[in-house]
């Protein structure tokens, strides 16, 4: 997960996302999440963009919109739900009392 918040676009490309996912040269994983800044005048709290670890790049992820909900309230910011653009349309995610999205 990457805190671009105050940025629409991804601060890596897919070529460099794919490198730090590299589990023989780098850090490894199965993608980059960014939590971006909602597009301009939009009714979105937030935007979220996903490189996978080959590079490609998928509309959402299930997990990933979880994990980025829960990211964003570690960051520190405080709302019962979040409206999400992602490539798929809005996705809003809902935190639970019990600490669950």
């Amino acid at each position: 997960l990457i805190d671009a918040r105050n940025a629409q676009d991804p601060p890596l490309t897919p070529e460099e996302s794919a490198r730090l996912c590299d589990r023989n040269f780098s850090v490894g994983g199965d993608g980059v999440i960014f939590a971006l800044a909602p597009p301009s005048d939009s009714e979105y709290d937030f935007s979220m963009r996903i490189y996978n670890s080959d590079g490609s790049e998928p509309e959402m992820c299930g997990n990933g919109i979880r994990c980025l909900a829960a990211f964003l309230r570690d960051l520190g910011e405080d709302a019962k739900s979040y409206t999400i653009n992602t490539l798929a349309g809005p996705i809003i995610p809902v935190m639970n009392d019990d600490g669950t999205v």
